[in-house]
């Protein structure tokens, strides 16, 4: 707590508003993917597949390819996916990566190998790409439900730690040296019950954290690293929850301080 309000109260909750930031940035460029995906898989789809042509097993015939090496049917979907996905925002910023590092990435070695080599799209690699477009969609569709309930849960947070900062300043009207041991015991009380609110509000947020894991795909080992790792915090919420705590537990000592030296 380096830093205070207006009225000299610690600012308890310095991270959260970046926190926030950071799960709204994550979430606009989610969405964007899952529209870029979306695109793409709806083009791949009117892309007409090639059959194999030639002995079996073998290459297909010269007039089946491009001056690329490709046939041209890998040709479009190489452009579709350069004019969606890789047209995002902000691709370059997040990945940066070349056609063929994206395409393994998103749909696997072996689909990646199918569109890059010098060959052509036959019907079942067209299905494969589809299906992985499809999977690449649902993934980043869960993805934004996780970074809501996430955004939720920041700002539960929030509200705890502000009610909590708002309950001490409403409780701490008068000096402690004007209060009867029976005030201060009502005091300490109401005090208790604001630490209350805020471990409440900590196994709640914990609870999110957990529920968070139990959804996560392979994207990072948790959801705060992923999102988090560029704040001076690991945990945002629970550091803003355990600063107002300790607000409050400073509180409580000087109230205890003071019911001793009214016996």
């Amino acid at each position: 707590m380096s830093r205070s309000d207006g009225d000299g109260t610690p600012f308890v909750d310095a991270h959260l508003g970046d926190a926030a930031s950071i799960v709204r940035r994550e979430r606009r460029r989610c969405t964007d993917e899952r529209t870029a995906f979306r695109a793409f898989r709806s083009a791949v789809a009117d892309v007409r597949p090639t059959a194999p042509t030639g002995r079996a097993g073998g290459p297909p015939t010269a007039e089946a390819l491009s001056r690329t090496g490709q046939s041209a049917s890998l040709t479009a979907v190489r452009r579709e996916y350069r004019r969606t996905v890789m047209a995002v925002p902000h691709y370059e910023a997040e990945y940066g990566d070349e056609y063929a590092d994206s395409v393994a990435a998103e749909f696997g070695e072996a689909v990646a190998a199918g569109l890059t080599g010098d060959g052509t799209l036959t019907p079942p690699l067209r299905a494969a790409v589809v299906e992985g477009a499809t999977a690449s969609m649902r993934e980043r569709g869960e993805f934004v439900s996780l970074l809501d309930a996430e955004s939720s849960s920041l700002a539960a947070a929030g509200a705890a730690v502000d009610d909590a900062v708002d309950r001490l300043r409403a409780l701490d009207d008068r000096p402690l040296s004007e209060r009867s041991f029976a005030d201060l015991a009502r005091l300490r009380a109401a005090v208790v019950d604001v630490r209350d609110g805020l471990d409440e509000a900590a196994a709640r947020r914990q609870e999110t954290i957990r529920s968070h894991g139990r959804g996560l795909s392979d994207r990072a080992p948790s959801v705060e690293t992923y999102l988090y790792a560029d704040l001076p915090v690991d945990h945002p919420a629970l550091d803003a929850l355990a600063s107002a705590r300790s607000l409050v537990e400073t509180a409580l000592v000087r109230v205890d301080r003071r019911s001793v030296a009214t016996l």
